[in-house]
Protein backbone atom coordinates (compact mmCIF):
# COMPACT_ATOMS: atom_id res chain seq x y z
CA UNK A 1 0.00 0.00 0.00
CA UNK A 2 1.86 3.40 -1.48
CA UNK A 3 -0.66 6.09 0.32
CA UNK A 4 0.81 9.79 0.64
CA UNK A 5 1.44 10.59 4.17
CA UNK A 6 -0.22 14.26 2.71
CA UNK A 7 -3.41 12.61 2.01
CA UNK A 8 -3.32 10.31 5.38
CA UNK A 9 -3.23 13.51 7.94
CA UNK A 10 -5.79 16.01 5.66
CA UNK A 11 -8.41 13.11 5.60
CA UNK A 12 -7.71 12.40 9.22
CA UNK A 13 -7.87 16.09 10.23
CA UNK A 14 -11.13 16.53 8.29
CA UNK A 15 -13.07 13.86 9.67
CA UNK A 16 -12.07 14.79 13.27
CA UNK A 17 -13.31 18.98 12.34
CA UNK A 18 -16.38 17.36 10.40
CA UNK A 19 -19.96 17.46 11.89
CA UNK A 20 -21.62 15.45 9.40
CA UNK A 21 -20.07 12.00 8.32
CA UNK A 22 -21.74 10.03 5.17
CA UNK A 23 -19.91 6.72 4.76
CA UNK A 24 -21.32 4.17 1.35
CA UNK A 25 -19.97 0.76 1.79
CA UNK A 26 -19.27 -2.01 -1.36
CA UNK A 27 -18.79 -6.22 -1.56
CA UNK A 28 -15.16 -4.66 -1.01
CA UNK A 29 -15.02 -4.11 2.71
CA UNK A 30 -16.74 -7.11 3.57
CA UNK A 31 -14.47 -9.26 1.29
CA UNK A 32 -11.55 -8.27 3.88
CA UNK A 33 -13.70 -10.31 6.15
CA UNK A 34 -13.77 -13.25 3.80
CA UNK A 35 -17.30 -12.79 2.35
CA UNK A 36 -17.69 -13.96 -1.35
CA UNK A 37 -18.19 -11.06 -3.81
CA UNK A 38 -21.34 -11.24 -6.22
CA UNK A 39 -19.76 -9.18 -9.53
CA UNK A 40 -15.73 -9.53 -9.19
CA UNK A 41 -13.56 -11.89 -11.18
CA UNK A 42 -15.05 -15.49 -9.41
CA UNK A 43 -17.31 -13.49 -7.60
CA UNK A 44 -20.66 -15.80 -6.86
CA UNK A 45 -22.51 -14.57 -9.91
CA UNK A 46 -19.70 -16.31 -12.04
CA UNK A 47 -20.78 -19.57 -10.37
CA UNK A 48 -24.36 -19.67 -10.20
CA UNK A 49 -26.72 -18.36 -12.22
CA UNK A 50 -28.36 -14.92 -10.56
CA UNK A 51 -31.32 -15.79 -12.56
CA UNK A 52 -31.80 -19.03 -10.88
CA UNK A 53 -31.81 -18.22 -7.23
CA UNK A 54 -31.81 -14.14 -7.02
CA UNK A 55 -35.14 -13.56 -8.77
CA UNK A 56 -39.02 -13.02 -7.58
CA UNK A 57 -39.47 -15.86 -10.43
CA UNK A 58 -36.99 -18.18 -9.45
CA UNK A 59 -38.48 -17.76 -5.89
CA UNK A 60 -42.04 -18.48 -6.98
CA UNK A 61 -41.00 -21.57 -9.11
CA UNK A 62 -39.18 -23.16 -6.22
CA UNK A 63 -38.42 -21.36 -2.96
CA UNK A 64 -36.56 -24.12 -1.90
CA UNK A 65 -34.12 -24.02 -4.05
CA UNK A 66 -33.92 -20.32 -4.05
CA UNK A 67 -33.36 -21.05 0.47
CA UNK A 68 -30.61 -23.25 -0.07
CA UNK A 69 -28.99 -20.94 -1.71
CA UNK A 70 -29.01 -18.28 0.80
CA UNK A 71 -29.59 -20.51 3.52
CA UNK A 72 -25.22 -21.94 2.73
CA UNK A 73 -24.27 -18.13 2.18
CA UNK A 74 -26.02 -17.48 5.81
CA UNK A 75 -23.82 -20.53 7.23
CA UNK A 76 -21.32 -19.34 5.56
CA UNK A 77 -21.46 -15.73 6.67
CA UNK A 78 -22.01 -16.16 10.23
CA UNK A 79 -18.21 -17.73 9.88
CA UNK A 80 -16.74 -14.50 9.26
CA UNK A 81 -16.61 -11.37 11.48
CA UNK A 82 -15.44 -7.52 11.29
CA UNK A 83 -12.41 -6.15 10.15
CA UNK A 84 -10.50 -3.42 11.07
CA UNK A 85 -12.17 -1.51 8.48
CA UNK A 86 -15.63 -2.54 9.97
CA UNK A 87 -14.14 -1.72 14.06
CA UNK A 88 -12.65 1.94 12.96
CA UNK A 89 -15.47 3.10 11.12
CA UNK A 90 -17.87 2.08 14.77
CA UNK A 91 -15.57 4.28 16.44
CA UNK A 92 -16.30 7.17 14.28
CA UNK A 93 -19.77 7.07 14.74
CA UNK A 94 -19.62 6.88 18.56
CA UNK A 95 -17.70 10.23 18.35
CA UNK A 96 -19.84 11.63 16.05
CA UNK A 97 -23.81 12.91 16.24
CA UNK A 98 -24.43 12.75 12.90
CA UNK A 99 -23.14 10.06 10.75
CA UNK A 100 -25.10 7.75 8.19
CA UNK A 101 -23.33 4.60 6.89
CA UNK A 102 -25.05 3.44 3.64
CA UNK A 103 -23.75 -0.36 2.82
CA UNK A 104 -25.17 -2.89 -0.11
CA UNK A 105 -23.65 -5.64 1.79
CA UNK A 106 -26.54 -8.13 3.10
CA UNK A 107 -24.20 -8.83 5.76
CA UNK A 108 -24.32 -7.20 9.60
CA UNK A 109 -20.43 -6.64 9.93
CA UNK A 110 -20.96 -3.25 9.94
CA UNK A 111 -23.56 -3.73 13.18
CA UNK A 112 -21.07 -6.66 14.41
CA UNK A 113 -18.78 -4.30 14.64
CA UNK A 114 -20.44 -1.81 16.92
CA UNK A 115 -22.10 0.73 14.61
CA UNK A 116 -25.82 1.61 14.92
CA UNK A 117 -26.73 3.73 12.12
CA UNK A 118 -26.66 1.35 9.22
CA UNK A 119 -28.90 1.37 6.19
CA UNK A 120 -28.54 -1.15 3.90
CA UNK A 121 -29.92 -0.38 0.72
CA UNK A 122 -29.89 -3.86 -0.89
CA UNK A 123 -31.27 -5.68 2.42
CA UNK A 124 -30.26 -7.90 5.01
CA UNK A 125 -29.86 -11.92 4.58
CA UNK A 126 -30.77 -11.57 8.57
CA UNK A 127 -34.10 -10.58 7.90
CA UNK A 128 -37.26 -12.31 6.52
CA UNK A 129 -40.35 -10.99 4.70
CA UNK A 130 -43.36 -13.32 4.82
CA UNK A 131 -45.32 -13.20 1.62
CA UNK A 132 -48.66 -13.29 2.94
CA UNK A 133 -48.82 -10.75 5.69
CA UNK A 134 -45.96 -9.16 4.93
CA UNK A 135 -44.06 -8.82 8.06
CA UNK A 136 -40.60 -8.41 8.32
CA UNK A 137 -38.22 -10.23 11.42
CA UNK A 138 -34.97 -10.41 12.04
CA UNK A 139 -34.14 -14.44 11.73
CA UNK A 140 -30.76 -15.62 12.61
CA UNK A 141 -30.94 -19.03 13.02
CA UNK A 142 -28.33 -20.78 11.10
CA UNK A 143 -28.78 -23.46 8.96
CA UNK A 144 -32.35 -22.92 8.85
CA UNK A 145 -33.83 -26.37 9.86
CA UNK A 146 -36.84 -26.18 6.94
CA UNK A 147 -36.90 -25.19 3.72
CA UNK A 148 -38.57 -23.31 2.85
CA UNK A 149 -39.23 -21.49 6.40
CA UNK A 150 -43.05 -20.26 7.06
CA UNK A 151 -44.90 -17.41 9.40
CA UNK A 152 -46.89 -17.78 12.07
CA UNK A 153 -49.66 -17.08 9.81
CA UNK A 154 -48.55 -20.06 7.22
CA UNK A 155 -47.13 -18.16 4.28
CA UNK A 156 -43.68 -18.56 2.96
CA UNK A 157 -40.77 -16.69 4.50
CA UNK A 158 -38.78 -15.26 2.02
CA UNK A 159 -34.97 -13.41 2.52
CA UNK A 160 -35.29 -9.86 3.08
CA UNK A 161 -33.18 -8.97 -0.14
CA UNK A 162 -33.22 -6.82 -2.85
CA UNK A 163 -33.50 -9.19 -6.22
CA UNK A 164 -33.00 -8.67 -9.63
CA UNK A 165 -35.69 -7.10 -11.18
CA UNK A 166 -36.87 -5.06 -8.05
CA UNK A 167 -36.44 -2.19 -6.50
CA UNK A 168 -34.87 -0.26 -3.07
CA UNK A 169 -36.80 0.82 -0.50
CA UNK A 170 -38.57 4.13 -1.43
CA UNK A 171 -38.60 4.15 2.31
CA UNK A 172 -34.80 4.17 3.15
CA UNK A 173 -33.99 6.08 -0.30
CA UNK A 174 -36.21 9.02 1.60
CA UNK A 175 -33.62 8.35 4.64
CA UNK A 176 -30.62 8.86 2.90
CA UNK A 177 -31.91 11.71 1.62
CA UNK A 178 -33.23 13.57 4.28
CA UNK A 179 -29.97 13.04 5.82
CA UNK A 180 -27.94 14.57 3.51
CA UNK A 181 -30.36 17.28 3.04
CA UNK A 182 -30.31 18.06 6.76
CA UNK A 183 -26.61 17.37 7.65
CA UNK A 184 -24.78 17.65 4.73
CA UNK A 185 -21.38 15.79 5.24
CA UNK A 186 -18.29 17.66 5.49
CA UNK A 187 -16.64 14.53 4.26
CA UNK A 188 -17.90 11.82 2.27
CA UNK A 189 -15.99 8.17 2.39
CA UNK A 190 -16.77 6.02 -0.56
CA UNK A 191 -15.22 2.10 0.06
CA UNK A 192 -14.86 -1.11 -1.10
CA UNK A 193 -17.17 -0.45 -3.91
CA UNK A 194 -17.34 -0.09 -7.91
CA UNK A 195 -20.06 2.24 -8.10
CA UNK A 196 -21.85 0.27 -10.41
CA UNK A 197 -25.53 1.16 -9.15
CA UNK A 198 -26.88 4.96 -10.55
CA UNK A 199 -28.51 5.78 -7.13
CA UNK A 200 -24.83 5.37 -5.53
CA UNK A 201 -23.27 7.49 -7.75
CA UNK A 202 -25.82 10.24 -7.15
CA UNK A 203 -25.13 10.06 -3.50
CA UNK A 204 -21.94 10.29 -3.74
CA UNK A 205 -22.26 13.64 -6.31
CA UNK A 206 -25.25 15.50 -3.98
CA UNK A 207 -22.27 15.34 -0.78
CA UNK A 208 -19.79 17.02 -3.73
CA UNK A 209 -22.66 19.86 -4.33
CA UNK A 210 -22.46 20.61 -0.84
CA UNK A 211 -18.47 21.18 -0.83
CA UNK A 212 -18.20 17.53 1.05
CA UNK A 213 -14.62 15.98 0.89
CA UNK A 214 -15.29 13.12 -1.00
CA UNK A 215 -12.98 10.11 -0.33
CA UNK A 216 -12.32 7.11 -2.13
CA UNK A 217 -11.06 3.84 -0.29
CA UNK A 218 -10.85 1.04 -3.00
CA UNK A 219 -8.19 -1.31 -4.57
CA UNK A 220 -8.51 -0.46 -7.94
CA UNK A 221 -10.27 2.53 -10.17
CA UNK A 222 -14.42 2.98 -10.73
CA UNK A 223 -16.99 4.69 -11.56
CA UNK A 224 -16.27 7.27 -9.20
CA UNK A 225 -12.51 7.75 -9.31
CA UNK A 226 -12.72 10.72 -11.46
CA UNK A 227 -15.48 12.42 -8.76
CA UNK A 228 -13.43 12.04 -5.91
CA UNK A 229 -11.10 14.52 -4.09
CA UNK A 230 -8.42 11.75 -2.82
CA UNK A 231 -8.71 8.21 -4.06
CA UNK A 232 -6.37 5.70 -1.64
CA UNK A 233 -5.80 2.62 -3.65
CA UNK A 234 -5.47 0.21 -1.07
CA UNK A 235 -7.40 -2.19 1.02
CA UNK A 236 -10.28 -0.68 3.64
CA UNK A 237 -8.54 -2.13 6.55
CA UNK A 238 -5.50 -1.04 6.21
CA UNK A 239 -6.42 2.73 5.77
CA UNK A 240 -9.38 3.50 7.90
CA UNK A 241 -6.96 2.32 11.19
CA UNK A 242 -5.12 4.94 9.61
CA UNK A 243 -7.39 8.00 9.29
CA UNK A 244 -9.82 7.50 12.14
CA UNK A 245 -8.13 7.39 15.31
Amino acid sequence: MNVPSEDLERVKQALEEATSVFVITGAGISAESGVPTFRTAGGIWQQVDPMNVATPEAFAADPKKVWEFYNDRRVRLKQCAPNPGHEALARLERRKENMLILTQNVDSLHEDAGSERVIHIHGSIWEVRCTGCRKVTIHRETPIPELPPHCACGAILRPNVVWFGETISPIQCTLVERFLEQHPPQVTLVIGTEASFGYIISWAAETKRSDSLLVEINPGVTDLSGMADICFRGLSGEILPKIIS
